[in-house]
């Protein structure tokens, strides 16, 4: 909570310095898909989050920032406690390529990759390896309020396959609410299957708060929930 508290103090001593925006922020938090939208070229923009699990209590910090029009480049963090155990995760590098933009019944589409060299950690958490796992983002856009997205991604040398859909609707003007189902398939493991929603609330195009509760539709009392904020200014 005390980093959520900073982060959000800073965002609102930098709010007063910011470029005027007209266009409300674009997050890829607190779901669990990756969105088609790529960050303005120029533009920086934190995530950052509280999650709390069975045993489990995580800050998720992200930092996105537009390289060029249709590229994003972002830098991932994970701290927290996990089953008793407290540190880092692996350092992430991740990256955005906009592929189509929508068009009719024609997704957006957004290649997205995830590199995490895992000596890059705590030492609870270190290892020798490199992890590395890529998605395709899709988004169909049906009205102004009402969005359907959907990831398929793969990881670990294609043995494990992630599967993600969401239905996002906009209540009004500075609240948007979504539900969505993810599932994970892994050779020699049974599947996962998961569901979650939450409400995004827009302070201004700059600023905003999130929250989400989500739970396994298998395993009993496997159920977490996300909060956190979001900011974005230009370079």
């Amino acid at each position: 909570m005390i980093k959520i508290k900073i982060t959000l103090i800073f965002m609102l001593a930098v709010q007063q310095l910011s470029a005027q925006i007209t266009e409300p922020i674009n997050t890829d938090r607190p779901d669990q898909s990756d969105g088609t939208y790529v960050l303005e070229k120029k533009y920086l923009q934190i995530e950052n989050g509280i999650t709390i699990a069975n045993k489990t209590v995580t800050n998720n910090l992200m930092l996105r920032y537009g390289l060029t029009k249709s590229t994003e480049i972002r830098l991932l963090s994970d701290f927290g406690k996990f089953e008793g155990i407290k540190g880092f995760t692996p350092i992430g590098i991740s990256i955005k390529q906009r592929l189509i933009e929508n068009k009719g019944i024609v997704p957006a589409i957004t290649l997205v990759g995830y590199l995490r060299n895992e000596n890059i950690a705590s030492k609870a958490f270190k290892s020798n390896s490199t992890s590395y796992n890529f998605l395709l983002a899709f988004q169909n856009d049906i009205s102004d309020n009402l969005s359907i997205g959907y990831n398929v991604g793969t990881a670990t040398r294609l043995k494990n396959i992630s599967f993600t859909t969401s239905v996002g609707y906009g209540l009004s003007a500075k609240f948007t609410g979504f539900i969505e189902y993810f599932a994970n398939f892994e050779k020699k493991e049974t599947p996962s299957h998961n569901i979650d929603g939450g409400i995004l609330y827009l302070i201004n195009n700059r600023l905003q708060l999130d929250f989400a509760v989500g739970s396994s539709l298998i395993e009993k009392g496997n159920y977490y929930f996300t909060t956190g904020v979001s900011y974005r200014f230009k370079n």
